[in-house]
């Protein structure tokens, strides 16, 4: 991979051979911030970083699936989709406030997440969810910031997700039209045309490899 950060397709299998060569980093989020190094300073620009899970987790995480007491195999596995609070887009909320010398007015804050929504599509029904808790969680005037992010995977198979976008079920058709696929088989683009559901995020995946290596990730 280059060393500049680069939009590029990754399979499973590039997941799988930077796991095993234990080379996974982070992947960056666009909403919200991390509080890293708890020793310093908190507004030092060192302590602070853009929210971020780690690879390796995911990883662990999604590839521990079992039906009926067996792996799901990883050419199973059509996409991994983050969507959510972490990736939507515009990153802010509105919220209604009262000031003293205002009145009641609208403020844009920008959104914080409380961890990272990932849809695993298989070509299984698993109809499964695993949440790895954050390890912490620090609330400062600021706001909440993230120490080490956490992890919410949802699980739907192929026919599941047709079946869910027709009846309206939120995670199928938000993690299509507002989600990012972080990794995806050649099967993902027919079942999005299948679904029937338009993209409207602008938000895109870079790779990169950092100085040690490192995969790492950033959506934009």
């Amino acid at each position: 991979m280059k060393s500049t950060a680069v939009e590029t397709v990754l399979h499973m299998d590039d997941f799988t051979k930077y796991f095993e060569a234990t080379r996974l980093g982070r992947l960056y989020f666009p909403n919200g911030k991390a509080y890293v190094h708890p020793g310093g300073g908190f507004f030092q620009n060192s302590a602070i970083t853009d929210f971020y899970i780690n690879l390796a987790d995911l990883y662990k995480l999604v590839t521990g699936w079992k039906v009926n007491h067996t792996l799901v195999p990883l050419d199973d596995i059509v996409a991994v989709i983050a969507f959510g609070s972490a990736v939507r887009h515009p990153g802010f909320q509105e919220v209604k406030r009262n000031r003293l010398f205002r009145g009641p007015v609208t403020e844009q804050v920008p959104i914080q997440p409380s961890d990272a929504d990932f849809l695993v599509i298989t070509g299984e029904n698993l109809m499964r969810e695993e949440v790895l808790e954050p390890i912490s969680l620090h609330t400062y005037d600021c706001g909440t910031w993230i120490e080490k992010g956490g992890i919410h995977l949802v699980n739907r198979g192929v026919s599941q997700l047709l079946n869910g976008v027709r009846a309206n079920d939120t995670v199928s058709s938000s993690a299509l039209r507002e989600g990012v696929p972080i990794f995806f088989n050649g099967r993902l683009d027919g079942v999005v045309t299948q679904a029937g559901v338009t993209k409207t995020t602008p938000r895109k995946i870079l790779w990169d490899e950092n100085a040690k290596g490192f995969l790492t990730g950033r959506i934009q």
